[in-house]
């Protein structure tokens, strides 16, 4: 907590924490947001009425404006979030959104100015890039984009001479190093700290309890929920969405009308229980010499940086034991698109049902429950509804359930039979 001596108050110390992107972040907001209660009452403030708070507060203080979004949908939002944590009676604050890592330095001074006279601190998590590079590129699949996984991996391994933008999206929101050096500017070194993500396998509340040790906090005291990650696509699922993207694409749709159909159930809740069933996306065998010098070059410019880390800087450098070659996406057959189309398919048409039933088909953008503003209108959402009443009134249908029905029969029949003998 930071006083102010001149208005005779005091503030509370402000964590930002920074990302970066699928480095736990989705795992870490959940706990935070499950246990708001509790740390309320331990002195410590997770603000906005949900996360979507904070992502529109992000928008605002960045200039972010998503496709098909309007700049004004996010007017004011960053003040709004400063002014209830400059309300807040407690020690500490919390806020937690990876659009900060990429922050321009513009951005940056302005965030810590409006803070002011609280003290910031920034909190930047960080996990191996042999993992990150291709989590990467399952999420833009997720988030309309339509480039190859060769491609991407041509870019982001040479982003010098790269043609795509996300070689160097990729870089600003990874390299920890080059991060630092830009928050550096306004944020001194004892008061940023460095979280390594552990290796997997381990349990997912060690870097909670990473996380808290920073925000001074006995972890043991706030519950995991139960789903707290963000689990990543498979292989023959992040392609299919791309090809769903750029068919979309090229038929007119829009992504802000798209978003929670295509994101939010096909691609986070559909299609991610295929993930078993499919091969997962590794970096190829013969990129882990680089990756591995990319990795020693980042950690060494964490330490020298002076920060403090949480965790163990070896975590940011790929295991070369773990490096293997696997089936990349161009080599996914028809047969496994078409399985995985009928599986997303299916889905889409139940989650539709699910959300006619309860009336959420359909929210209006200012719902404060929804943390993603984007609604299913327009022609995605017809392209489903009608497609879920199609399949509800098929002929194929009735004979399948004609045929289960007969089936059923048939097999009591037969039992009644063996027990008669």
């Amino acid at each position: 907590m930071t006083e102010d001596t001149t208005a005779g108050r005091r503030y509370p110390t402000v964590y930002l924490h920074i990302g970066t992107p699928k480095s736990g972040t989705t795992f870490l907001q959940g706990v935070l947001g499950h246990n708001r209660e509790r740390l309320a009452e331990q002195g410590v403030l997770w603000p906005g009425r949900t996360w979507g708070d904070q992502v529109h507060a992000v928008r605002d203080l960045a200039n972010i404006t998503p496709t098909d979004h309007r700049r004004a949908e996010t007017a004011g939002a960053w003040q709004r979030l400063v002014d209830e944590i400059h309300a807040w009676d407690g020690h500490s604050a919390v806020v937690s959104m990876e659009w900060l890592v990429d922050a321009k330095p513009r951005h940056i001074r302005r965030a810590i100015d409006s803070l002011a006279p609280a003290d910031v601190h920034v909190i930047l998590s960080g996990r191996d890039l042999a993992r990150n590079i291709p989590a990467s590129w399952q999420e833009d699949m997720r988030n309309w984009f339509t480039y190859t996984w060769e491609d991407y991996l041509a870019a982001v391994t040479a982003p010098e001479s790269a043609t795509l933008e996300v070689a160097t999206r990729f870089w600003r929101q990874q390299d920890l190093g080059a991060i630092l050096r830009r928050w550096g500017k306004a944020v001194p070194a004892e008061r940023m700290h460095v979280l390594t993500v552990p290796p997997p396998g381990t349990d997912p509340k060690l870097l909670w309890q990473r996380f808290a040790a920073v925000l001074g906090i006995d972890p043991s005291e706030y519950d995991i929920p139960p789903k707290g990650r963000n689990l990543s696509l498979g292989m023959v699922s992040a392609e299919l969405m791309r090809r769903v993207n750029s068919v979309a694409r090229e038929r007119g749709l829009r992504w802000k009308p798209s978003e929670r159909l295509l994101k939010q159930v096909l691609g986070k809740r559909v299609l991610t229980r295929r993930g078993d069933r499919e091969p997962s996306l590794t970096l190829p065998a013969d990129l882990y010499p680089w990756v591995i010098e990319q990795s020693k070059r980042i950690a060494d410019d964490v330490t020298h940086s002076g920060v403090h880390v949480w965790g163990e800087l070896t975590e940011l450098i790929p295991d070369p034991a773990t490096a293997r070659d696997t089936t990349t996406p161009s080599a996914i057959s028809d047969r496994e698109l078409l399985e995985a189309a009928i599986d997303g398919i299916v889905g889409l048409v139940a989650a539709v049902n699910r959300m006619q039933r309860n009336g959420t088909l359909n929210p209006t953008e200012t719902d404060p429950s929804s943390t993603r503003p984007s609604a299913p209108t327009g022609r995605l959402k017809d392209f489903v509804t009608a497609a879920a009443r199609r399949l509800r009134h098929s002929d194929a249908l009735r004979r399948a359930r004609h045929t289960a029905r007969r089936g059923a029969t048939l097999a009591r029949r037969g039992r009644m039979r063996s027990r008669s003998r």
